[in-house]
This record gives C-alpha cells, structure tokens and sequence, in this order.
C-alpha cells in the first residue's frame, strides 16, 4: 500500500460519511499528492487540516461542509501549501479570523491561489473579502454565495481599485448574497471595473430587479455574462437568454 500511496497525484473520497480526521493521519505518504476532495465527509474538524499541511505537492483541495474551523484554518495556512484552487464551501463554523489566518505572513498561498469558494458561510462578512482582496493576489475566480453577511462595501472594493489584485477577477459569484442592495453596482462604472471579469452570479439578490444596468454594463463588456439564475461558475448563456436547467 505504501507503494501505491507514493504515486497516488488525486485521492476522492467525496461524501464519505464515516471518515474522520483521524482516517488522514498517513497522507503524508502520498509523496506526490496534487489533488485531494473530501466535500461531504461531515466528520473531518481540526487535525485534518494538520494531516493535510504535510502534502507540499497538494495544489488543489476540497473541504467542502468539513466541521473545520478557525482553528483549522490557521493549521492549513501553516502548512505553506503551493494551493492552487481550495474550496471550504459550507463550513459554518469559519469566521474572517480563519480566512486571515490562511493567508497571514505572506504565504505561498497567497501567490498560487487562483479560485476560492467560501460560499454558505453564515459568519463571512466584508471584512474576509478585504483580507481576500489584499492576499490572494493572483485570484481570477470567487465564490461568495449565500453569504449573507457580504454587502455593497465589498462589492464595490473589488470594483473601484484598478491596480489592486482584485482587477483580475474574471468569474464572481454573488449568489443569495442577502446583504447587497439593489445598488451594489451601479452606472457609471469606473473605467477599470471587472475589466477582466467573464460571469458575474447575481440571483437570488436584490441586483436582479436592475435588469437596465446590466444589459448597459453587458453593453460595455460584451464578454461578460451576467446569470441572474443560481448557476455555478460558468454558465455560458447571456442575460437576456438565460435558460433555468
């Protein structure tokens, strides 16, 4: 088995409704581990970030409805991981101490993450999307969904700093983001705003009811798509066209 384990590059073990921390302990066997997922495994907490952190050739990782917390986190962001793409999606119990504790002291983190998903996350608020914002700085995608803690002030950092990390974003997904207001993006736009972006997830907010801003803003970056459905990255049908799946 240890054999196998050190040419393993992905494990899955997504929804594995028995698998603890505990069951983690030996990953540091697999020598050349790029990819691990284990969304679903609700009974992962706070040494599997630990067990985890030994993996330095993991570049991507799938946490998703972990009972991880702040705690957790901070183990995780210790690790110094070159982390490509990290989705903690549903983890209730993170706050924005853990969200800065991942990227605190200038980690490799903070150079390789490309795609970040910290939606359904009831304690994010604006204050982890300015740590998002100022660390990540080679972020192109970010998934924010129903957190409802996110309002305008996010929002508009992301669109107002030209020069700023958050420029290169090109797919945002503001989904059931309760906290924004109809005027979280308003005419004009600054001349550098979503400059890049490529989708753009507003459903479920009060966004949606600004049919006319958007058909402008779709006007002046023909690229973007703008879903104001509850689709995941990527839907690739236009404002106007949008079909429900």
């Amino acid at each position: 088995m240890t054999g196998v384990a050190r040419s393993v590059v992905e494990l899955r073990l997504s929804s594995c409704s028995l698998l603890t921390s505990e069951g983690l302990e030996h990953l540091s066997s697999f020598r050349k581990l790029e990819v691990r997922d284990t969304s679903g495994c609700e009974r992962i907490g706070d040494l599997a970030p630990f067990y985890i952190s030994k993996v330095t050739t993991l570049t991507r990782l799938n946490l998703a409805k972990a009972r991880i917390t702040d705690v957790g986190l901070a183990l995780l962001g210790a690790g110094d991981l070159p982390i490509v793409q990290l989705c903690i999606r549903k983890c209730e119990k993170v706050t924005d101490k853990g969200i800065k504790s991942l990227f605190h002291a200038d980690r490799k983190i903070c150079k390789t993450l490309l795609v970040l998903d910290v939606g359904y996350i009831p304690k994010i608020t604006d204050a982890a999307i300015f740590t998002i914002a100022t660390a990540a700085k080679a972020l192109t995608d970010l998934s924010l969904r129903f957190c409802n803690g996110v309002t305008d002030a996010a929002v508009q950092m992301l669109m107002d700093r030209p020069n700023h990390n958050s420029s290169q974003l090109q797919m945002l997904d503001l989904c059931s983001c309760r906290g924004l207001s109809a005027e979280a993006i308003m005419l004009p736009l600054p001349l550098y705003a979503f400059h890049r972006l490529r989708w753009l997830g507003i459903g479920l907010t009060d966004i949606v009811a600004k049919r006319g801003i958007f058909s402008a803003i779709c006007e002046a970056r023909p690229r973007l798509v703008v879903c104001g459905v509850c689709c995941d990255f990527g839907c690739c049908d236009g404002w106007q066209w949008h079909k429900v799946r």
